[in-house]
């Protein structure tokens, strides 16, 4: 009886855990060792990050839910009045928000257009609430009345102001006789101010 010839074993297979006898590729790249914390190189432990959650308070939530729950309500309102609305309804509806956008929009412009005229004028734009107009000729009109009464009042001040620095006239019915001789300088500089005439009087007199 011949004998099969049997397929070499390698005995080391099995005895290092069947990789064939191969070692677990090693890693020859140097590593770091591990840093002491207490060396002072790492940096300072950061805070922890706080919780979002803790950053609201309660009665910051409840205005956050209670605004949320507002305006989901209006416009559930809003939703249950628009179907409600007949085409015709929902027509005039339509006219009347373009109107409003259109005299908004005009209205814009002409106060624009005010405060430009002022600025022209040199006068206070601040005055634009009072002469605008969104009809140009009615704005005009406005403006050149608002200048008239400006200019009148200012006319009004400075007359006031310059009648309280005025002196008052001298009386001229005044008798009062006067002797030169036992008049001091500041008198006679006086009299010669407020009464040139009667100063001339005197000074021929004596």
């Amino acid at each position: 009886m011949k004998k099969k010839n049997l397929l070499p074993m390698n005995l080391q297979y099995f005895a290092e855990g069947g990789d064939g006898g191969q070692e677990p590729p090693k890693n020859t790249e140097p590593q770091d060792p591990p840093k002491d914390p207490k060396d002072g190189k790492d940096p300072e432990p950061k805070d922890p990050p706080q919780d979002p959650e803790k950053r609201y308070s309660d009665k910051d939530v409840d205005d956050i839910i209670n605004k949320k729950f507002k305006k989901w309500q209006e416009e559930s309102e809003e939703k249950l009045r628009q179907s409600q609305l007949t085409a015709e309804e929902k027509e005039k509806e339509r006219i009347a928000k373009l109107e409003k956008l259109e005299h908004d929009v005009a209205t814009r412009d002409a106060k624009d257009s005010a405060r430009k005229a002022l600025s022209e004028e040199k006068l206070p734009t601040e005055f634009a609430d009072f002469v605008f107009d969104t009809q140009e000729d009615v704005a005009k009109e406005k403006m050149d009345n608002f200048k008239k009464l400006l200019a009148s009042y200012r006319e009004s001040v400075v007359n006031e102001v310059m009648r309280d620095k005025t002196p008052p006239k001298p009386n001229t019915s005044d008798k009062k006789t006067y002797d030169i001789t036992k008049m001091s300088t500041q008198e006679l500089r006086k009299l010669r101010e407020e009464d040139p005439k009667k100063f001339k009087e005197i000074t021929q007199q004596n």
